[in-house]
């Protein structure tokens, strides 16, 4: 979900994965493997952080009221 909704951002900002990389501080076969859903790289709050603060992103978390059966 992370990696889609930066794509998303990405595409609508007109950036390339090589701007965000460098604005990261990371390698862009580093971004890039974060972006690929089937790539063995995750996200952690480190990189989340990076990328939301070079997009202009923010994170909010919703409660949805599941309710789990014991």
């Amino acid at each position: 979900m992370i990696s889609l909704t930066i794509k998303n951002e990405l595409s609508k900002q007109k950036k390339t994965v090589l701007w965000l990389a460098e604005k990261m501080g990371f390698s862009i076969q580093y971004v890039y493997k974060l972006l690929d859903p089937d790539s063995n790289k995750r996200w952690n709050e480190d990189s989340i952080n990076k990328a939301c603060e070079a997009l202009g992103l923010e994170i909010q978390f919703k409660n949805t009221k599941v309710r789990w059966k014991d």
